[in-house]
């Protein structure tokens, strides 16, 4: 029993390691990307990171506009053939002020990983921009 919690252990850390080098890599990457003469290519992970956060955002909206279904049935003693079948969906349009804090709340969550990589972007972009300056009073000074 000691093992296998020792494992756990050992296995649990070894993937901890892992995801944390690739978001490590992830970020590295971003810098990489912002630091390229063209600003696009920096922008391409935060707006992919958005549009799943936005794409999580919907799911929620449309998940928690709650719905019931209801079927009625009448059958036949003798023969046992439904006679009369009913089946109506009441659908419940009411929007909360819960489900409005719960759809923001999802949206802050969701955007975590666009905030951090904007970060990593404008730390690219603000690199480029002192290089640049610094190239530029390099030229003036001769």
């Amino acid at each position: 029993m000691a093992f296998l919690s020792a494992t756990s252990i050992i296995v649990t850390l070894l993937n901890t390691l892992i995801i944390a080098a690739v978001f490590v890599g992830i970020i590295a990457l971003e810098v990489w990307l912002s630091r390229r003469k063209s600003r696009w290519p920096g922008l391409i992970m935060p707006a992919i990171t958005f549009m799943v956060s936005l794409f999580l955002a919907l799911g929620v909206a449309l998940f928690s506009v709650g719905g019931a279904a209801t079927e009625v049935q009448v059958v036949d003693e003798e023969t046992g053939e439904v006679v009369y079948q009913e089946q109506t969906v009441e659908t419940e349009q009411d929007w909360t002020l819960g489900d409005t804090a719960q759809l923001g709340l999802v949206l802050l969550v969701g955007n975590i990983p666009t905030f951090v990589l904007l970060g990593a972007y404008y730390i690219g972009r603000e690199k480029l921009r002192r290089e640049k300056l610094l190239e530029k009073m390099n030229i003036q000074d001769l």
